[in-house]
């Protein structure tokens, strides 16, 4: 089977979401071909030329981002051709199922197929951000449930897909978050007197809105995705993100060196968990019954007197 993997990442999670994805496609010896969106790369592979297609993206404000969805929209039409839905966010909301809503009208009327959709959890790059054991517990749950995705895939197991009228009425009201990376392009700077022209936000955008103005000031364009990657990786901490500096996250992810890290057992989420992380729970006891019934071992450990199981009761 030939597998066309197409995926618009900010931050990086949703690229590793798709690599994870790739790697369990070609153990079960499936030909895969990742391809990302982004402004610039417009050797878009055909879908026609594959078995199975899977789009992937971070959800933004209950949404598909404004340029993944631009992408969607250019694809060609196609003669039921089945496709997935990875898409990845930092809560377990359940709005966020409606997410994909929109791109799936879009591609219902160019032929395309719905079979499957999973929505992974994976650290905010916005807002606030997470602890290291949370970061690490959703990290280590990537891998084996993208497995599991794989294997329902390779094994033609289709889901059927239903969005919650209420949720579509919200990710629609929501969808006024497109506009707020063009208005927001006003104020999006750098901060000159920290900034040393590195220049690593304006050469890893992907939309290549960022640029250096005359007076060497760094700022972006109304093409600004709002995809917080500039501001999260910018070393120095120089990027102003204009109206949403008060809700940055800066310093990247760093997932190989909280796996080796053996005094974080990664077991944010368990019984004692408390607060607006509480949501948590349910989303992971769900994923441990999944990873159970195709024989997957769950990956975060509890011994006897905090299994995440006793939140059953």
């Amino acid at each position: 089977m030939k597998v066309l993997i197409c995926y618009f990442t900010g931050t990086g999670n949703t690229r590793l979401c798709a690599q994870f994805l790739r790697n369990h496609f070609i153990e079960k010896e499936q030909d895969v071909t990742l391809y990302e969106v982004e402004v610039g790369n417009d050797n878009i592979p055909d879908p026609n030329d594959y078995d199975l297609i899977g789009f992937g993206y971070p959800i933004h404000a209950f949404n598909t981002p404004g340029l993944f969805a631009s992408f969607i929209k250019r694809l060609p039409k196609v003669n039921n051709k089945k496709y997935f839905i990875f898409k990845v966010s930092g809560e377990p909301f359940p709005f966020n199922n409606a997410s994909s809503h929109h791109i799936y009208r879009k591609l219902k009327r160019k032929g395309y197929e719905l079979i499957m959709e999973k929505h992974y959890l994976m650290p905010y790059n916005i807002i606030f951000k997470y602890k290291d054991e949370l970061q690490k517990q959703m990290y280590l749950y990537l891998d084996p449930l993208t497995k599991v995705m794989v294997i329902r895939l390779v094994n033609g197991e289709i889901d059927k897909i239903r969005y919650n009228p209420f949720h579509i009425f919200l990710s629609f009201l929501f969808r006024i978050e497109w506009l707020a990376p063009k208005i927001n392009a006003l104020f999006l700077h750098n901060k000159k007197k920290i900034c040393t022209n590195c220049m690593v936000c304006v050469n890893n955008c992907p939309t290549k809105s960022l640029h250096v103005t005359k007076k060497g000031k760094i700022k972006t364009t109304t093409k600004c995705a709002l995809c917080m990657r500039c501001s999260l990786n910018c070393p120095t901490k120089a990027i102003h993100m204009g109206i949403f500096q008060p809700w940055i996250v800066t310093g990247g992810f760093h997932y190989k060196k909280l796996v080796k890290d053996e005094s974080n057992n990664g077991t944010y989420i368990n019984y004692q968990t408390k607060g607006y992380f509480k949501l948590f729970r349910k989303y992971y006891l769900k994923q441990n019954e999944l990873l159970r019934q195709y024989n997957i071992e769950i990956p975060v450990k509890y011994n006897e007197e905090n299994k995440l199981e006793n939140l059953k009761k």
